[in-house]
C-alpha cells in the first residue's frame, strides 16, 4: 500500500502560509505583490488625471 501523506509543510518567511512546495508559492506571492502594486500605482495614476 502506498501512502498518501503530504511532505512536512514549509512556512512562507513573508506571509506565514505553509505550503508544501515553498519555491512555487515564493514565485506566486511575488507575482501576487507585484500586480498588487501594479494596481495601486495605476489607480493613483488615474486619480490624479481627473
Amino acid at each position: 500500500m502506498e501512502s498518501t501523506a503530504q511532505p512536512n509543510p514549509l512556512e512562507c518567511p513573508d506571509c506565514h502560509a505553509l505550503t508544501a512546495d515553498l519555491e512555487a508559492h515564493k514565485h506566486w506571492h511575488s507575482r501576487l505583490v507585484h500586480d498588487i502594486a501594479t494596481a495601486v500605482d495605476k489607480d493613483i495614476s488615474r486619480r490624479a488625471h481627473t
